[in-house]
Order: C-alpha cells, then structure tokens, then sequence
C-alpha cells in the first residue's frame, strides 16, 4: 500500500522588535532565556533587561549622549563601520588590500553588517530607517574577534 502525503506550510515574520532580539540571540549563540520585552518571564531577567546600562569609559558615554541628542545620518553609519573595520581590519585596510586580517575579515564584515542591516529592515545599512540607525551602530561596535578568529558579539555573561 502506498500513500503519498504533501504538507504545504506558509509561514510570515514581521520584523519587531521582539523578532530582532530573538533571531540577534539565536546568531550569537548566547545562552540562557531571551527576554522579549512586553512578555511575562523570569523576573531577575526582565529587570537586567530594563535597568539602565552604565558607561565604563567617559569617551563612551559622551558619544551616546551627543548621538542621543541630534538623528543619526547616512554618514554616521558609514563612519561606525569605517570604525569597526579600522578595528578588526587594520588602521589601514583601505590601502593594504593584501593584508592578513583584511583577507580574513573583510567580506566576513560586509557580510555581518548587511544582516545586521537585515534584521532591522533594511537590505544595506546605508538605507536604514533614522530610528534603526543607532541599533544598527551599537551593534557594530559590539563585534570583536574571539579566540578562534571569528567575527562575534561577546557573550553577556
């Protein structure tokens, strides 16, 4: 006896807010319970997620409040990936092409930044909305290399 069965599923994802902290967990493979805000959960959790971060370093917090007081640009995007590339890629990675670190990182980067771009709507981070670009940048600026030469977002804990 043979029988055939076909399953046809259909699934939409608008891009929330709640969305991106998800599908932001599952890409930086970051243990522990996602805290989505608005939903009910573990309460110590919940609180870590809503208390205000600190500042370590003066020069941090100064470049958050002056961002926070004017909209970000088109330019300020490129300029934190500029940033980041110096970073990880070397101070001079535009004119050293043939480099080690801008072989390995370069593509990885453009890459990392277009999901990035991605997951708050946009398919280029040039083309982000004036409400996701500082998302957008503070993402960025948390990429480091870990120990095996990876692009990743330090764990939290």
């Amino acid at each position: 006896m043979k029988t055939d069965f076909s399953i046809n599923v259909n699934v939409s994802i608008g891009v929330t807010p709640e969305v991106v902290a998800l599908v932001t967990s599952i890409l930086t493979k970051q243990p522990g319970q996602i805290v989505v805000p608005g939903v009910v959960s573990d309460t110590k959790h919940e609180e870590a997620a809503q208390a205000p971060v600190r500042k370590t370093r003066k020069a941090k917090g100064e470049a958050a409040a002056e961002n926070a007081n004017r909209e970000l640009t088109e330019e300020d995007v490129r300029e934190a990936m500029h940033k980041v590339r110096q970073r990880i890629e070397g101070e001079n990675y535009k004119e050293n092409t043939d480099s080690e670190n801008y072989k390995k990182y370069h593509r990885v980067l453009t890459q990392t930044f277009k999901n990035i771009s991605a997951l708050l709507g946009s398919d280029k981070p040039s083309t982000l909305p004036a409400d996701k670009r500082a998302d957008f940048i503070s993402e960025i600026n948390a990429l480091v290399v870990n120990d095996k030469g990876e692009i990743e977002k330090p764990k939290a804990f």
